[in-house]
């Protein structure tokens, strides 16, 4: 078990350092609507824009129409990145509980193996 742990481990960080490129967050649409000369309303857009939170505070920014598809391919990469972490965060616990586990049967078996002493 512990070695299957160590290898997959291993297999998240070495995926993690291929991901060059990573963005959190989402791409939104935004569309505005005014009202012509004529007095119609137009809308117009759409605009993208980019939403993170960055400690706490939403973070905006305009994305130009010709980075669209870069900006999805970094937020794809994102979502991977940190679905990869998770696995890695759940591996780690996993080692960290077995480590505990070992530590107590190895105390138990110390006081067993103890010969009493006599007074």
């Amino acid at each position: 078990m512990k070695k299957t742990c160590e290898k997959r481990r291993e297999a998240i960080i070495h995926q993690i350092n291929q991901i060059e490129y990573a963005r959190r967050g989402q791409l939104s649409e935004q569309y505005y609507e005014r009202r012509n000369a004529e007095g119609k309303t137009v809308r117009t857009g759409p605009y993208y824009v980019w939403q993170r939170y960055v400690n706490g505070k939403k973070k905006s920014v305009r994305i130009k129409a010709d980075q669209i598809e870069h900006v999805r391919k970094e937020l794809e990469q994102g979502k991977n990145l940190q679905a990869l972490m998770e696995e890695l965060w759940a591996i780690i616990e996993e080692t960290a509980q077995q480590a505990d586990t070992a530590s107590k049967k190895k105390s138990l078996k110390r006081r067993i193996s103890a010969k009493p002493k006599r007074r």
